[in-house]
């Protein structure tokens, strides 16, 4: 398979994973929905962390042979600011922003990851990618004004996402730029096999296991939990890796574009409003999102 089809691809798959991964922290957190609090945003946070590290223990432990010292440093940044932080970050937040909004907030990575590039790794976007990421602005900033309305937020809140995205960014970056040696599959798993420890112990230092056993619906947490640390996170950071290896960074990060789009038809199904006029820009989106994959098509082709 072509590198460009494979990472549509996975494009596509990591868009309708993540895009889903905001309604599972908040199932997670709020398993019968309300205002019902069964497991805490730093207990589901640290657990997602824990399972999915658990996940991919036997591939970490495959792949240390292949770990050399100058990378553990990379890893590490990897694993804090690529993951750990934003699960502590966001579940956070979602305890006072739904998940749309914390969907839409989560496109900041892109912007993030462009200046990151620019600024630190003198790697320069072409014009279309320019006018890739405008575009998608443009759309996901329609498709933001007919659905949210922001004087419901907390701009408190809000700001742990754009931390979080910084996070994101940082570590995008770091994997394109620094760890171009090692295969994605040791990338993640050694980077998981270093947050599991301290994840570990945040999990018991705020009794993230209590609730689950005595709760009565704790085990309703766990289930989405799982889903969201098993496939959301552990397969889907892998797959992810893979995309940042065979595509530019920037189009890798423009996933960040169709999560907002993924949470709002979501919710549509839960049965939120959607107007049919935000159809266009959603193809305005997509058309942007195309775009910014252009670089790397047009130097395979050179």
């Amino acid at each position: 398979m072509k590198q460009e089809n494979l990472a549509w691809i996975l494009f596509i798959f990591l868009s309708l994973t993540w895009g889903s991964s905001f309604i599972l922290m908040k199932k997670s957190m709020f398993p019968l929905g309300g205002n019902e609090l069964v497991l805490s945003p730093f207990q589901v946070g640290s657990l997602r962390i824990v399972i999915a590290g658990l996940v991919l223990l036997p591939l970490a432990i495959k792949h240390l042979k292949k770990l050399s010292w100058k990378h553990f440093p990379f890893l590490a940044v990897t694993g804090v600011f690529g993951n750990l932080l934003p699960a502590l970050l966001f579940t956070t937040a979602q305890t006072r922003l739904d998940s749309s909004m914390a969907g839409i907030l989560n496109m900041g990575t892109s912007f993030f990851v462009t200046i990151i590039g620019i600024v630190i790794y003198k790697a320069f976007p072409s014009r279309l990618q320019l006018i890739g990421l405008l575009l998608g602005s443009l759309g996901l900033y329609m498709v933001l004004r007919e659905q949210i309305d922001f004087s419901m937020g907390d701009l408190n809140y809000a700001f742990l996402i754009i931390i979080a995205t910084i996070c994101y960014a940082v570590s995008l970056t770091t994997i394109k730029f620094k760890l171009t040696e090692m295969p994605p599959v040791a990338i993640t798993s050694i980077s998981f096999l270093i947050i599991l420890i301290p994840a570990l112990g945040i999990s018991f230092y705020f009794d993230a296991f209590s609730p689950i056993i005595n709760h009565p619906d704790g085990l309703k947490s766990l289930g989405f939990l799982s889903i969201l640390s098993v496939v959301g996170t552990a397969i889907a950071v892998l797959l992810f890796t893979k995309l940042i290896a065979i595509s530019s960074h920037i189009f890798s990060s423009a996933v960040a574009y169709m999560l907002p789009v993924v949470a709002i038809f979501i919710g549509v199904l839960d049965g939120e409003e959607f107007h049919l006029i935000n159809l266009i820009w959603v193809a305005t989106i997509l058309g942007g999102v195309y775009l910014m994959n252009k670089k790397s098509t047009q130097a395979k082709k050179s």
